[in-house]
């Protein structure tokens, strides 16, 4: 695969030592994406209640999307974080390719729920989901997943600068 050159990650970090942290950090991130997907499973009744009032129920149908999401995206994290940690440990040069993959898929599988989700409303009406949801978080929601895959983006150019290196 062909990415711009990255001689140091932010500047500082060589690609092999920037690759142990992406890796530590991408467990983290998924360990806490999956952990809070578990934890919102077991007390879903009581936090909407708290946040959202005794009689507003919330939507099943764009509640099961955020989470599919963020559990699916989690998912991908955590089993490509562990190939590159696996990858930069022992050099090996499959692991690490193996997780570099991963990670771009986890970025066009989000690239492309990004965009479908808008789309669907002019083909399914009935599960339109941007419609139920308010203006002022679907622009938060769109800083956030821009900023996520930008910094996916590069820090999986760094992996494969440094699998480009091995």
């Amino acid at each position: 695969m062909d990415v711009p050159e990255v001689v140091k990650c932010f500047g500082t970090f060589p690609p092999k030592y920037a690759t142990y942290l992406i890796a530590l950090f991408g467990l983290a991130s998924g360990g806490i994406g999956l952990a809070g997907i578990v934890l919102y499973g077991l007390i879903e009744n009581a936090l909407l209640v708290y946040i959202l009032g005794r009689d507003v129920q919330m939507d099943d149908t764009l509640k099961k999307a955020v989470l599919m999401t963020i559990g699916f995206t989690s998912l991908l994290l955590t089993v490509a974080s562990i190939l590159l940690f696996l990858g930069a440990t022992a050099g090996s040069r499959g692991a690490l390719a193996s997780g570099v993959w991963i990670l771009l898929a986890m970025c066009l599988i989000l690239i492309f729920s990004a965009i479908a989700a808008p789309v669907s409303c002019f083909f399914v009406k009935n599960a339109c989901i941007i419609k139920k949801v308010s203006t002022a978080v679907m622009v938060l929601a769109s800083i956030g997943v821009t900023i996520f895959l930008e910094l996916w983006l590069y820090f999986l150019v760094v992996a494969q600068n440094y699998l480009n290196q091995l």
